[in-house]
């Protein structure tokens, strides 16, 4: 999968931009504050239909503007493919192949991507939610049925909560059916994403950093022994008068989380800073190849201030990694940390990109 072209029309501090990529290393130059994000922020919101960096699409609108729209041509399945986005502050739309939504989510899965950006440092410290999202938009990327489920479930466990905090108990058991199909198949799924990302890690790893391998363990809000629909279903029944008097379900996916480990040992409170880095890039690149593997192609990445989080040395083992990706975006003060591997570089500087 390739991004061939990007056309950007008051997106964030990008008036009018329309530039063509090159199919494999693309590095994004220039100061702070000039756009260098901003541009890795509309690939994102062109491969997942949302941002990293707000939730609020009215933030994405150019300064004194009313709307944004973006365009892209994409290379799939040796066929060029279009792609485009629109919004005015209250109206979304979104187009494949001319073909219209109003739903930004159905973008997922049509230009897959991975983004290792200086926020991934949450996936350490931050929230449960945090690391549930991780795990949300990578199952969401290549699982249409994994979306289907976490939207029922959600909805699901809304209405159970209602009749948990107003004590109308008639209807539980119906809402609870429908929590516990879609339960099981996120919580199977989350499970098996973790074992996988866990075997390829150790390979990246060690090119990157020759550290000890990592383990990631999936800590979902009962016991492994409960891990069943049937034992879900008792669960939420057993737990009834308890949650009464919390208003709310303590149990189910909406309250799993992961962590990663080191030396048997929670990473965050153990490694180092340097470690950390290492441990979070090559979980983005085991994201790379496992979904690589699933769409049977190579799939985008983009790295957000790379060269700044890696020193000198983990720098320098990075470099014969970037060749092997396919097609990267990666954004840099400076483009020297990687000259050699770079195929094409641009410089941004306030809200305009040219080819050097």
């Amino acid at each position: 999968m390739i991004l061939k072209n990007l056309l950007l029309h008051n997106f964030r501090n990008y008036e009018h931009t329309d530039i063509s990529f090159h199919p494999r290393i693309n590095a994004i130059c220039g100061g702070n504050g000039e756009g260098k994000t901003n541009l890795l922020e509309a690939i994102h919101l062109l491969s997942t239909g949302r941002s990293f960096r707000t939730n609020h699409l009215q933030d994405l609108i150019a300064k004194g503007k009313n709307f944004f729209y973006i365009e892209a041509t994409i290379c799939k399945d040796h066929l060029d493919q279009s792609l485009s986005l629109y919004f005015d502050g209250k109206e979304k739309k979104c187009s494949y192949q001319k073909n219209p939504s109003t739903s930004f989510s159905s973008l997922l899965g049509l230009l897959p991507s991975v983004l290792h950006a200086p926020d991934d440092r949450d996936l350490f410290s931050g929230s449960p939610s945090i690391r549930r999202r991780f795990l949300n938009l990578h199952l969401a990327q290549e699982d249409p049925l994994y979306t289907h489920h976490l939207s029922r479930f959600y909805q699901a466990l809304k209405q159970r909560n209602f009749l948990l905090k107003t004590k109308h108990t008639k209807t539980l058991s119906a809402w609870e059916e429908e929590m516990a199909i879609s339960a099981f198949y996120l919580m199977e799924k989350r499970k098996l994403l973790l074992q996988e990302l866990d075997a390829l890690l150790p390979s990246f790893l060690q090119k990157l950093s020759h550290e000890e391998t990592v383990q990631l363990r999936y800590l979902p809000s009962f016991s492994e022994e409960h891990f069943s629909l049937s034992a879900y279903r008792e669960l939420l029944a057993k737990n009834r008068i308890k949650e009464l008097s919390f208003g709310a379900t303590l149990i189910g996916p909406h309250r799993d989380d992961w962590m990663i480990f080191f030396q048997e040992k929670t990473a965050n409170a153990f490694a180092s800073e340097g470690q950390k880095k290492s441990f979070l890039l090559s979980l983005r690149l085991s994201e790379w190849k496992r979904l690589s593997h699933k769409f049977s192609e190579p799939i985008l990445v983009t790295l957000d201030d790379l060269a700044i989080h890696l020193d000198a040395q983990r720098q320098s083992l990075l470099r014969p990694l970037l060749s092997g990706l396919f097609q990267v975006f990666f954004t840099s003060p400076s483009p020297l940390f990687a000259e050699e591997a770079i195929q094409a570089t641009y410089v941004v500087t306030k809200g305009t990109i040219r080819l050097l």
